[in-house]
């Protein structure tokens, strides 16, 4: 892959992605690496595709117990080679995840093929929660890649485009959701980008959302950033596609007029 897909896949990662142990009946650890995508949203079903891209892994598809909902793609890598050769690709990538995978990798690593007490296996559990909660990058990220900002937003974000028969203009905003344990993407899109990171409120205080405006005062916003994250999506490229073209349909227009009346 190049290294825009695997930023783009890092980001996706952090979104839907799963670093974690298992333990079999040998009481030995295994590292296990899964990413998911709900066919709902992966309508081109990238995530499917992935063990042919990257030449690791195998995805299984799992029906959901109500028939109304799509079914979900689940990319898994177990084996040592694949491991071996997959995070450190793509750890130095990671927002959120980045610290937590090289952890459970180097532990891994350490207690590999290891026969473990019931004890140790416990620890090592707790260890995998504990390192779980203290989200970072391997190193402090100064401004995000378009690629990752492209596939965190196609996991935990939103094109929000509705246009309500009250309104004149449609509301068009770009959301991410995140845990706020998990607020250092948010804080770093709010860093590069502006915008604003805000709770949910007294009934979920423990999710946080970044939001910026796309409307019509922030048009020169809006073309460029769109611009740029359409080149990487994957997922929701044809909803980035229709936004675009509603703005330079109508808010670029109207901001040439402007000029021409502007200079009279």
């Amino acid at each position: 892959m190049k290294e825009q897909d695997v930023k783009y896949l890092a980001g996706l990662i952090d979104a839907d992605g799963y670093f974690g142990f298992e333990f079999h009946s040998s009481n030995k650890v295994y590292l296990i690496f899964k990413l998911c995508a709900a066919h709902s949203i992966d309508k081109h079903r990238y995530v499917a595709s992935l063990p042919e891209l990257t030449t690791f892994g195998s995805v299984c598809t799992k029906k959901r117990k109500n028939p109304n909902w799509s079914p979900i793609d689940y990319w898994s890598i177990t084996k040592r080679r694949d491991l071996e050769m997959f995070i450190p690709r793509i750890v130095k990538h990671l927002v959120i995840k980045g610290k937590h995978a090289q952890r459970l990798f180097d532990k891994w690593r350490e207690y590999r093929g290891v026969t473990l007490t019931d004890l140790e296996v416990e620890q090592l559990k707790a260890y995998s929660k504990a390192s779980r909660l203290d989200a970072g990058p391997l190193k402090p990220k100064k401004h995000p890649s378009w690629a990752w900002v492209a596939g965190y937003l196609d996991g935990d974000g939103s094109y929000i485009f509705s246009h309500p028969p009250s309104h004149k203009n449609p509301r068009m905003l770009i959301q991410a959701t995140a845990h706020k344990n998990d607020r250092v993407s948010l804080d770093l899109l709010n860093k590069a980008f502006g915008g604003r990171v805000e709770t949910r409120g007294k009934n979920s205080p423990h999710i946080l959302d970044w939001r910026h405006n796309l409307g019509k005062r922030e048009k020169s916003f809006a073309i460029k950033f769109l611009q740029k994250v359409v080149k990487h999506s994957k997922l929701k490229k044809h909803k980035i596609e229709t936004m675009l073209a509603y703005i330079h349909s109508n808010y670029t227009d109207l901001h040439r007029l402007s000029e021409v009346s502007s200079t009279e």
